[in-house]
């Protein structure tokens, strides 16, 4: 061990002690927002449902109405056509064509149309860069941002895939080491002292901790491979074995379809093609379907369906265009079926909990909100220790104003979608993020002026769940139909989303409300801290 100064071994440790405090308040924000983004589908349709409910697959005439479309964009953008959904169950229909830029980068360009899902009409259509045009997508806004601040934080590609990664590796790093470090660990388990006070809150944190150990190394470890698979992974790749071309390594990683045949050739019809994807498929939904050279010899169909009822990982099934016929079932990374492409697939639902429908995600929001629990109430139980320097005081102001300021800045950003106009010069997903950080602000502000951190956390519950609470009003003044007819035609997704956030407005209030009564009961010398009451 290296000998240091005192004063030097002081400065050290605070450094480190910051430094992991300022990590795990950036990892309490990714599951705490991973929390929300378990009911992201669910969250999508609820703030933007349609009139009419949509039917569970395509409505018959796809392929017609395809063909109309086809007909309008560019001949070159029938190269690659993606078909897949967004909230409502509104289809998207992006053709696109791949191209090299001036500067010799890779660019794609296309135009995409959005649609009913009831009578395929055009709702919306972009044309430019596929980039661009992915940014534009304005009706899945709400959900698109708790997905966006959950996986990179809004920060820029690659760099916040790097950031989420790391912490996931950190998250891995800290259930692992958990196992080996406690060493009456599973004594503790059971253990839950009844007495208020530091003891009680520290009980709790071990016990929610330890049984959320494996699920915390799950979540950690799927979720790295997501960040680090394509920023690290496969540019490593490329570098080593393809003279740094991504998209040469990319494509050696997929099976190759069919042999090159320019040869001009009509399509088969594809409401035939993709109800025999279905019936192979068990029934299952189209989740997504990529469409490769349109009108050519060569053309194909990949259409991925959604996991079969009791399933973990859906059908990938490879169709012939031109005759429409059924070639055989395409794994999604390497040439053949194997192990290892089955385990990629599994990354997805072990990581959203999405297998099982609402129980199995109903079970991850659980689990993810005893994670949650357990580094914030960490955070407080660290800083509460050190209460007595002036610097961990400041630090503990921070501590609260992320961990009961983010759930109150998470649920005030929707009124942004629902009361400021969607089709303006303003992207939703920036109105959102706009009043997500004037809240922050607000929050940060009264962190720093609060003479009682406990009225401070009490005070943000409360308003976290009056802003809960005012959700389902907010909706139905920016459009939607109200329960009763949410009820008739059968949106119980709709009526699910609105009943849990008025259950979790109330169940916030109603901790405020205790919390202020525990502390009126309570004498100043013996009031008990946020750490304690956690």
């Amino acid at each position: 061990m290296i000998k240091l100064p005192k004063q030097q071994t002081q400065s050290l440790l605070a450094v480190h002690g910051w430094s992991g405090v300022l990590l795990g308040l950036l990892l309490y924000a990714v599951i705490c927002t991973g929390v929300a983004a378990v009911f992201a589908e669910e969250i999508g349709d609820w703030a933007n449902p349609l009139a009419q409910p949509a039917p569970a697959t395509l409505p018959a005439g796809f392929d017609a109405r395809f063909r109309e479309l086809a007909a309008q964009v560019d001949p070159r953008h029938h190269e690659e056509i993606l078909l897949f959904p967004s909230a409502g169950k509104r289809w998207h229909l992006l053709f696109h064509s791949h191209e090299t830029g001036a500067d010799g980068q890779h660019l794609e360009r296309g135009t995409e149309f959005e649609l009913d899902p009831n009578s395929l009409a055009v709702l919306s259509r972009q044309d430019g860069l596929v980039e661009d045009i992915g940014a534009g997508r304005r009706s899945n806004a709400v959900a698109e941002f708790l997905v966006d601040l959950h996986v990179r934080l809004h920060l820029p590609n690659p760099w916040g895939l790097l950031l989420t990664g790391t912490l996931g590796l950190m998250m891995m790093v800290a259930a692992i080491s958990g196992l080996f470090l406690h060493r009456h660990l599973f004594k503790e388990i059971f253990t839950l002292r009844r007495r208020r006070g530091l003891l009680t809150a520290r009980d709790l944190h071990v016990t929610a901790g330890t049984w959320n150990l494996p699920f915390a190394f799950l979540l950690a470890f799927t979720g790295s491979f997501f960040s680090f698979a394509t920023t690290v992974g496969v540019p490593a790749m490329a570098m080593v074995a393809f003279n740094g071309d991504v998209e040469a390594a990319t494509e050696a990683l997929t099976a190759k379809k069919l042999p090159e045949d320019a040869t001009p050739a009509a399509a088969s019809n594809l409401d035939q093609l993709l109800a025999d994807a279905r019936q192979r498929g068990g029934g299952g939904d189209i989740a997504f379907a990529q469409l490769q050279h349109w009108g050519r010899a060569d053309g194909w169909a990949n259409v991925q369906l959604a996991p079969r009822e009791g399933g973990l990982i859906g059908d990938i099934l490879l169709y012939s265009l031109p005759s429409g016929g059924f070639l055989r079932e395409q794994p999604f990374l390497g040439h053949t079926p194997s192990l290892g492409n089955d385990l990629v697939l599994l990354m997805s639902p072990l990581h959203f909990g999405n297998f099982a429908g609402v129980l199995s995600k109903s079970a991850w929001f659980a689990l993810g909100f005893a994670g949650a629990y357990v580094t914030l109430t960490g955070l407080l139980l660290w800083t509460r220790r050190r209460d007595e320097q002036r610097n961990w005081r400041w630090m503990n102001r921070g501590i609260h104003a992320v961990g009961y300021g983010l759930p109150l800045a998470l649920a005030a950003a929707p009124y942004a979608w629902f009361l400021l106009p969607r089709e303006g010069a303003w992207h939703p997903l920036d109105t959102q993020g706009l009043l997500f950080l004037l809240v922050s602000a607000l929050v940060i502000l009264a962190s720093l002026l609060a003479r009682d951190l406990d009225r401070l956390r009490r005070g943000l519950l409360a308003a976290t769940g009056l802003a809960l609470l005012g959700l389902p009003l907010a909706r139905l003044v920016g459009g939607g139909p109200g329960w009763a007819s949410a009820w008739q035609q059968g949106q119980t997704s709709l009526l699910s989303v609105e009943l849990a956030l008025l259950l979790a407005g109330l169940l916030c209030l109603h901790f405020a409300r205790r919390g202020a009564q525990a502390g009126a009961e309570t004498t100043p010398a013996s009031a008990p801290t946020t750490a304690e009451q956690a």
